[in-house]
């Protein structure tokens, strides 16, 4: 089944399916994506936090386009086979198991308006090397929230 088949199974329209994700609008279950390959968007990735952002600082020349290169490749596979594929390391964000707060990954999305909401599941993959991102998935897209170069939003163990 394609993206198009699978929206009008959910009774929304193409119109509708390319609106933007709304505040308080929650994320995809998995069960519900998983057979769809991801598109990415970039409205809510952070350019200001400084150790999970999309920043120069950060990274280089080098690492933009080994991350466009990455999420090319990775747009071919559906969520299904990232999720099963180790070596793409695509599963929910559990907030005990990592050093990120997650008032920091909401506040990305909900700015100043951020009260505590808990309504979205953070996802996380890997792009290359050991670079992450981390996001949430809302119809289908891939909302790029922050980028995690050294994979050091995970606890060692």
């Amino acid at each position: 089944m394609n993206s198009f088949e699978i929206l009008k199974s959910w009774e929304i329209s193409i119109k509708d399916s390319h609106g933007k994700y709304e505040l308080g609008a929650g994320s995809d279950n998995f069960e519900d994506i998983e057979d769809l390959k991801p598109t990415f968007s970039f409205d809510y990735i952070s350019l200001e936090h400084k150790t999970f952002g999309f920043t120069g600082r950060l990274l280089g020349c080098g690492d933009y386009k080994k991350l466009l290169k990455s999420l090319k490749k990775i747009s071919t596979y559906t969520y299904k086979v990232l999720n099963e594929e180790y070596n793409f390391h695509f599963h929910e964000i559990k907030w005990e198991d990592v050093t990120l707060p997650k008032s920091d990954f909401y506040k990305c999305i909900y700015g100043e308006k951020y009260n505590n909401e808990d309504d979205i599941t953070p996802y996380q993959f890997k792009v290359y090397d050991k670079a992450r991102i981390i996001g949430f998935v809302y119809r289908g897209v891939f909302y790029m929230v922050m980028f995690d170069r050294g994979h050091n939003a995970y606890k060692r163990k």
